[in-house]
């Protein structure tokens, strides 16, 4: 293309420079080229936007998280009145849908950003990576913006980067030293992966607490039977005339009750996740 006093040089133009730079260099050029690269960007962004919204707002009503908050045992954060009212209105949404009992989630301890400004943010025009952020890990400082995997303690009820859990060979809490066993660890927003083994756990304990309920019920009520037959027989033994016989009609009646009281106590009684 044309010279002139310039030995030739001419400038670039918008799709040759597109071409040039090292992203598109051989893939294609023109308008259809640029259009792909614009909902790249645009998907990355949504993306960022959906991983902040996740770390940052409550899984029950999408409000900022305010403590108390609490985190369900398939990993979600949510504000501790709100997934209440969910619970007592029987308004669970579907991704909640594993939260059936005050026994499915735990309260957690969230460390502030104190650089963080509610005015401030409310505004926006950042990234999503660039903004601050209402929580951050206390030992690593990693902002909870959805780009660093963060994990729930049950233990100690802390939420930590699994940086800084990783740090101290994640076998104690890095900040009150509580000791760690297996499945202490809950991942929050969990991927797919780690949401199946979440899941695969919330049923094992489930099952759990259900034999565990069922086996402690009949222990009660033969403990209870036990107690009810050794009554009878001390009531015969030294009962004596009318007073003898009111002694063995209580004592039979309290055979024939005595199982069923035990098992409405077992009923009762319950096995909590949290710490």
């Amino acid at each position: 293309r044309g010279g002139g006093g310039d030995g030739g040089v001419y400038p670039l133009t918008h799709t040759e420079m597109q071409w040039m730079q090292s992203a598109n260099m051989g893939v294609g050029t023109g308008i259809g080229a640029v259009a792909r690269d614009h909902r790249h960007w645009a998907d990355r962004a949504s993306e960022d936007a959906l991983r902040l919204d996740r770390a940052t707002l409550c899984a029950a009503s999408s409000k900022p998280l305010a403590p108390p908050v609490v985190v369900t045992e398939l990993g979600l954060l949510c504000n501790k009145e709100e997934l209440l009212e969910r619970l007592l209105s029987k308004s669970m949404p579907q991704h909640l849908a594993h939260v059936q009992s005050l026994r499915d989630f735990a309260e957690a301890t969230l460390h502030p950003n104190p650089h963080y400004a509610a005015d401030k943010a409310a505004k926006g025009g950042e990234a999503a990576e660039d903004r601050e952020v209402p929580f951050v890990c206390p030992i690593a400082g990693t902002p909870m913006n959805g780009r660093s995997p963060f994990v729930f303690l049950r233990p100690s009820g802390r939420v930590v980067s699994e940086r800084a859990l990783k740090g101290v060979g994640a076998t104690a809490c890095p900040v009150t030293d509580v000791p760690l066993g297996e499945g202490d660890t809950v991942h929050l927003n969990p991927n797919a992966e780690q949401r199946e083994a979440l899941e695969q756990r919330h049923e094992e304990r489930r099952a759990a607490a259900k034999a565990a309920k069922a086996a402690k019920g009949g222990k009660k009520a033969q403990k209870a039977a036990a107690a009810a037959a050794a009554a009878a027989a001390a009531a015969g033994a030294s009962g004596s005339g009318g007073g003898g016989d009111a002694g063995d009609a209580a004592a039979a009646g309290a055979v024939r009750d005595g199982p069923k009281l035990a098992a409405g106590a077992a009923a009762g009684a319950g096995c909590g996740w949290g710490p």
